[in-house]
């Protein structure tokens, strides 16, 4: 009886060991790479946004954050149990669960997913203005598929701004979508710009509007209400 239990205690040692040993390594720099909300994926460089937790072994973190000229640089701490890492950073503290090798994590609904390898990309620039456009090169329908927020281009899709569409015939620009609908506005050629400007702004929504086309044939669209509003749209025909 003695020697079954010595053999059932060295049993359970083993297995214990073993555990130990196949427990995930989450120490190492994890990077942000992607974030899901409302059914759509943005990719965190396109966004221009820039996210690391450096997890070191004695359970403290160094986490850094920047978007645009914007960043911020702080230390937390770290635990694991099983598959789930808990990351608290100011008081804060943030679960990420191990999945397909990434850290996810849900953040007000945004689902957060972290990659040990870093995903490149870049953030959404603008073309360069066409001075020289007229009438005839803004004509046909435009659909919106970046909005300039925070000082950096996003998809419209994401923050349900993609049902703006703008039609344009001669200077007469007629906008759906967006608290419009069929509204139209009858503009200037003005430096190679579709401009508009209320007579009496104070009793509008939209006191003006510039449709610009810009050099790589996208549609940089500025409305102005409290702030301004600017879009950058495609040909429709050309989706």
């Amino acid at each position: 009886m003695k020697k079954l239990f010595a053999v059932v205690i060295a049993l359970a040692m083993l297995l214990s060991a073993a555990a130990v040993a196949e427990a995930t390594d989450f120490t190492g720099m994890w990077y942000l790479n992607n974030m899901e909300m409302e059914g759509m994926t943005v990719s965190a460089a396109e966004f221009g946004m820039e996210m690391t937790f450096d997890l070191k072994e004695d359970g403290t973190v160094d986490a850094h954050q920047a978007r645009g000229e914007e960043t911020d640089d702080k230390q937390g701490t770290w635990t694991a149990e099983g598959d789930t890492v808990t990351i608290t950073v100011d008081g804060e503290a943030m679960e990420f669960a191990l999945t397909d090798g990434n850290l996810v994590a849900d953040a007000d609904g945004i689902k957060m997913i972290l990659g040990r390898e870093k995903i490149e990309g870049e953030a959404y620039v603008a073309g360069e203005p066409r001075t020289d456009a007229a009438e005839a090169d803004y004509a046909g329908a435009w659909n919106a598929f970046k909005i300039f927020s925070e000082g950096l281009y996003m998809d419209a899709a994401v923050v349900g701004f993609d049902d703006l569409t703008a039609t344009v015939e001669g200077t007469t620009v007629t906008l759906n979508g967006f608290l419009f609908e069929n509204e139209a506005f009858e503009t200037a050629l003005t430096d190679g710009a579709l401009t508009y400007a209320a007579e009496d702004p104070e009793t509008v929504m939209i006191s003006g509007i510039q449709a610009q086309l810009l050099q790589d044939d996208t549609l940089r669209l500025t409305l102005t209400a409290s702030d301004d509003l600017v879009f950058i749209m495609t040909r429709a025909e050309a989706e």
